[in-house]
């Protein structure tokens, strides 16, 4: 009698779960879907109050995220070599609306967009400037070396300017949305 119970609640409780479905979290750049979530899927993004949260979605209902919060960092194993170790924190629900900020995917291009390389070739150059001046007993400051040494710090504030302005995330708001898309299971009419 126990078993053809056990078979009946197992057979009703499998079949509810693969009628159950999660809705979609997606970001779209307009009407364009850029990126979506689902349960199981890591999420990375920056919350209301600015503090970056990453976690694991749980389950996505309504306009309502359940998601467990991890923390992945390096830390040393017994011999002093690095490692990965994950942290649970717990679970967190919030609304699609609390979701500040989501990192860019590729930072805008690459180094000449962000400045980095202005900043490590003009950087270089006076540093070796300096050095090769100062190894061949010739004036750092005289009027020649000057010039190039002012052009290469000018061609270092333009680099330093440039990744000011170069944001490693994406800002939620006009530009970007955050939304959730409904899937259930469509019956068809008799």
């Amino acid at each position: 009698m126990v078993k053809p119970l056990l078979t009946i609640v197992f057979f009703f409780f499998c079949l509810n779960q693969s009628f159950s479905q999660s809705d979609l979290l997606v970001m779209k750049q307009k009407n364009q879907v850029i990126q979506t979530w689902i349960p199981g899927s890591v999420i990375n993004f920056q919350f209301s109050n600015k503090q970056w949260i990453e976690g694991i979605v749980k389950t996505v209902r309504n306009d309502s995220i359940l998601m467990e919060q991890i923390v992945v960092r390096t830390i040393p194993d017994a011999f002093g070599f690095p490692r990965i170790d994950t942290a649970k924190l717990g679970l967190l629900k919030l609304h699609v609306n609390e979701i500040y900020g989501m990192p860019r995917r590729n930072f805008g291009g690459g180094l000449f967009s962000n400045g980095v390389l202005f900043q490590l070739g003009s950087g270089a150059y006076i540093f070796l400037n300096i050095f090769n001046s100062l190894i061949h007993n010739e004036q750092v400051f005289s009027s020649a070396n000057l010039t190039r040494l002012g052009i290469a710090g000018g061609v270092f504030v333009v680099g330093s300017l440039l990744r000011a302005s170069h944001k490693t995330y994406i800002i939620i708001g006009k530009k970007y949305t955050m939304a959730t898309i409904h899937t259930a299971m469509v019956t068809p009419k008799q």
